[in-house]
């Protein structure tokens, strides 16, 4: 009976960690462009420190589209060396972002 009860648990933590990158891609929302890439149209993850992906399910993160990250009171943003487009009022009202830092770039 224990035994059993064990392998239910460890089934069950299986499970849950290979569900782990499904959540934290599901913060954000993308399109695909058709050519392996993805631009993200909306952030709905939590406030705080963001990491922008370089891909979503197999598409390599290129763009960050209008108005993204939009009143999400972000304090920083990490953004891929892949991502080269950023649309227009992409952080609008982001009053708490202090910092954005480019991958990639030389200090």
């Amino acid at each position: 009976m224990t035994t059993t009860r064990n392998l239910n648990r460890i089934c069950l933590l299986g499970a849950v960690l290979l569900l782990l990158p499904s959540v934290v891609q599901a913060q954000f929302n993308y399109t695909n462009n058709g050519n392996g890439t993805c631009t993200i149209t909306l952030y709905t993850g939590s406030s705080g420190a963001v990491s922008i992906p370089g891909a979503i399910n197999g598409l390599v993160v290129t763009g960050i589209g209008a108005s993204a990250f939009f009143f999400m009171d972000v304090t920083s943003v990490t953004i891929p060396s892949t991502v080269s487009n950023i649309g227009a009022y992409a952080f609008e009202d982001d009053a708490l972002l202090t910092s954005i830092y480019f991958e990639g770039n030389a200090p």
